[in-house]
């Protein structure tokens, strides 16, 4: 009985459920509320941390959220789609952050209600704590947003982020291949 139990839970290990191995599948410590009108895509060994705040994902009706493999979101992070979020491998996010691709109400009378913009984060980019990213911003690959930056522009490929707004720092140095721990 105990070799059989054994021998299956090595199977499913291996093989997985579903298609995916179970080392693969997405890792959540806490609460990860999820609202899911939309497509959600969560890559391999993605990671979701709900303590001490609960994280929460919004995908509106016909919207997208894409989250790449072995990304880590870490606690009280709110990421909200009403259009389409792309993140990519290896991103870093850190607590109290907010990624929203709309900006959920009219500013004065020539907005259009809800109007959005697409957010895309590139690979191997670490976002500090509380952070907020607004509508149609791309991050470039291998960037970071130091701590408490708002970005409402593009960020290249390559740059530490600050400020609020944020604006570039410096160049980083990233050999290619390198991902971050």
């Amino acid at each position: 009985m105990v070799v059989n139990t054994f021998r299956r839970l090595k199977w499913m290990l291996r093989h997985g459920k579903g298609g995916r191995p179970l080392r693969e599948l997405p890792w959540i410590k806490g609460k990860l509320y999820v609202n899911q009108g939309g497509t959600l895509r969560v890559g391999n060994r993605v990671r979701f941390v709900g303590k001490p705040w609960a994280s929460q994902l919004t995908v509106e009706k016909g919207a997208v959220l894409e989250i790449g493999d072995r990304t880590f979101i870490n606690a009280g992070v709110g990421i909200a789609s009403r259009n389409r979020v792309t993140i990519g491998r290896d991103v870093k996010i850190g607590p109290r952050t907010s990624i929203l691709d709309s900006m959920y109400h009219q500013l004065d009378a020539n907005d259009s209600a809800g109007a959005s913009k697409p957010i895309v984060i590139g690979d191997n980019v670490w976002i500090g704590t509380r952070c907020t990213i607004l509508p149609g911003v791309t991050i470039g690959e291998n960037a970071v947003v130091a701590a408490g930056s708002l970005v409402n522009k593009d960020v290249p490929k390559n740059a530490l982020v600050a400020g609020t707004p944020a604006r570039v720092i410096r160049e980083l140095d990233i050999p290619d291949g390198w991902i971050r721990e």
